[in-house]
């Protein structure tokens, strides 16, 4: 009895021993890379449990990130793990991990870590140095969701993660940047720029000046577009600007880029350029949609350059009235005092019959004197 009472004791005190973490080489070789699994538990793979890694997918050679190795389901009660890097360089970041001499490139767990709840997921912090000799790199993984009762045996269930690439830069590329490109439409300017790779890109300041004078450039941020980091694909970016409040101050406006690196370096883009076109002339457009039923719009425009020709006018009077096709006026859409723009009118005719009818502008500079513009379109109302 005696000889069986140390025996047992012995196993236990080892078994403790083995859960402490004081001979931690003894759980390392637990990866695909290093070993053949957590086998002193069993030696059969449970596809139930659930192991993955998370970090970044591509690296600059030497640049430590940090990633995560996850676990869930099994028994959860406790889990243990290992990872393993082919070429790079495993490190520590708290005290949940450790590693031997004999293993620089694998982790394991310092001790079982407890599950909140068998429903909840684990992991494990540690950090990850990319090595300067090869393109591509692989993480490895190893997880162990165990009942909690410091004997390894098969109700302990295990399961290997997915190999997880890392692409490794080996020289530095700099933000290239392939084109970049304007165009206007109305009172939207849309931006678009390619990139072909990208290092530590923070993002975009998207500057633009305006004037009427070619030459002169005075810049102002008007926008962000978050960059992409680091990476070797080609990425698109896209900035929409709208220039309603300015487009009839200016007749060039130029855009630049101001990248921004992580480590707050700055570089410009070249410059593109839009012109504006200026109205010549007061101007009525035909109603949208042509025929409709029983909602259309009506716009009209004030070009900026009629300033000059009134002095210091701020306003000119618009009518803007509705006929049908015997001359009876049908409704008064607008008829009031309005600056320099584009505007808009909403038309509901829902009382009124199918046929044919006459829109008129009318715009006055001088209330005493004739209309300095007039112009009637007709549009056609089907039910």
């Amino acid at each position: 009895m005696k000889v069986y009472t140390a025996l047992f004791l012995i196993f236990v005190s080892f078994v403790l021993l083995a859960y402490s973490g004081l001979f931690s080489h003894e759980l390392l070789g637990g990866t695909q890379l290093n070993g053949n699994g957590c086998v002193c538990h069993t030696t059969e793979i449970d596809t139930s449990v659930m192991v993955w890694i998370e970090g970044p997918d591509t690296l600059i050679a030497g640049e430590t990130a940090l990633f995560k190795m996850f676990l869930a389901k099994g028994p959860a009660e406790a889990g243990g793990y290992n990872v393993a890097g082919r070429y790079g360089i495993m490190s520590l970041v708290d005290s949940f991990s450790v590693w031997d001499y004999r293993s620089p490139n694998e982790l394991t767990q310092a001790f079982p870590l407890l599950f909140p709840t068998p429903l909840d997921t684990i992991y494990w912090a540690f950090a990850y140095t990319a090595p300067d000799s090869v393109l591509t790199d692989t993480l490895y993984s190893c997880g162990l969701s165990i009942v909690y009762d410091s004997i390894p045996d098969a109700r302990d269930r295990w399961n290997f993660g997915l190999k997880f690439p890392i692409a490794v830069i080996q020289s530095p590329v700099p933000v290239e940047l392939i084109s970049f490109s304007a165009q206007i439409e109305k009172n939207i300017v849309s931006l678009k720029w390619i990139t072909s790779s990208e290092l530590n890109n923070y993002g975009y300041d998207i500057e633009r000046s305006e004037s009427k004078v070619s030459h002169r450039n005075i810049w102002s941020s008007v926008g962000f577009v978050k960059g992409s980091g680091t990476t070797t694909q080609s990425n698109i970016y896209f900035f929409k600007d709208d220039i309603s409040n300015i487009k009839d101050q200016a007749e060039i406006i130029r855009y630049r880029l101001k990248q921004t690196d992580n480590d707050g370096s700055v570089k410009y883009s070249n410059e593109v350029m839009v012109e504006i076109e200026q109205l010549t002339d007061f101007s009525l457009s035909q109603n949208y949609p042509n025929p409709f039923n029983p909602i259309t719009k009506i716009s009209y425009s004030i070009p900026a350059n009629y300033y000059k020709g009134y002095g210091t006018k701020e306003n000119f009077l618009i009518t803007l009235k509705v006929y049908d096709v015997l001359g009876k006026e049908i409704i008064t859409l607008v008829n009031e005092e309005r600056p320099v723009g584009d505007y808009e009118v909403i038309f509901d005719a829902d009382n009124l019959p199918s046929g044919i009818y006459f829109y008129q502008i009318k715009i006055y500079s001088d209330n005493s004197k004739a209309a300095d513009f007039t112009q009637t379109k007709k549009m056609a109302l089907m039910r």
